[in-house]
């Protein structure tokens, strides 16, 4: 069972920290709304047949093998999540502090996307070349840019798919893509603040030597030596809700 608390006025904070190795830059564009399949490849794992040996995907006959660890859930489609509103999605679960799962890959790839359901404040991503973090990602930027949920004339507000249509209409679905243009990756670290919710997400994708992304941008920070590690939780005005199952 889950239940929703929407706080009616908050902050926008974005925090920018430096950190000991040097920043990858990162092109990331988003989708139009209700598309949840990445345009750049059809290498991408949907979950509707769980993982293989209960850990892993090859994403669709990628040749590149992906195992998932940690805090994270394989549940069928709901009002959170589900591409379609068909099969199954992963999700972090709440466990006693930050909830997060890891995806090692078994090769570098310089394209990550997925389709963000659900999309909170708490919900945190970061990119890592071995381990070094070359970038990290809040959904504060989207969601200024793209505007705050409930929003009745916001078409990346509430689920899109039949049978759930405008459900959860207090949070973003969209699809989003990421593009390492200086240097590539193998671990993708996804985290949630369990106070506020679960990262819900579904059709993850890779790819190598991917040059464009489709979509239309959202604004990065160049590789400074700083790593963006906003939190974003002030950062999403009516979408901090808490959950429970």
């Amino acid at each position: 069972m889950r239940k929703s608390l929407v706080l009616s006025s908050l902050v926008a904070c974005l925090c920018i920290a430096p950190v000991g190795a040097l920043g990858d830059t990162f092109a990331v564009t988003y989708l139009a709304p209700g598309v949840q399949t990445p345009a750049t490849t059809s290498n991408y794992e949907t979950f509707d047949s769980g993982l293989t040996g209960g850990n892993t995907t090859t994403f669709n006959g990628s040749g590149i093998t992906g195992t998932y660890s940690g805090s994270y859930t394989v549940v069928p489609a709901s009002q959170y999540g589900g591409a379609g509103g068909t099969g199954q999605y992963i999700s972090t679960v709440t466990p006693n502090g930050p909830s997060s799962y890891t995806l090692t890959l078994s090769q570098n790839v310089n394209y990550f996307g997925l389709w963000f359901s659900a999309l909170d404040a708490g919900n945190q991503l970061a990119f890592y070349d071995g381990a070094t973090l070359v970038y990290s990602f809040s959904p504060a930027d989207y969601s200024t840019l793209v505007g705050a949920c409930p929003n009745g004339s916001n078409p990346y507000c509430g689920n899109p798919n039949p049978g759930f249509l405008g459900d959860d209409s207090g949070e973003l679905f969209a699809y989003l893509n990421f593009l390492d243009t200086t240097g590539t990756f193998n671990t993708i670290v996804f985290t949630e603040d369990p106070a506020i919710g679960q990262f819900e997400s579904d059709n993850q994708a890779v790819a190598q030597n991917v040059t464009t992304i489709p979509g239309t941008p959202l604004a990065t920070p160049e590789p400074s030596g700083l790593i963006l590690l906003g939190t974003g939780a002030l950062g999403m005005a009516g979408m901090l809700r808490r959950r429970f199952r």
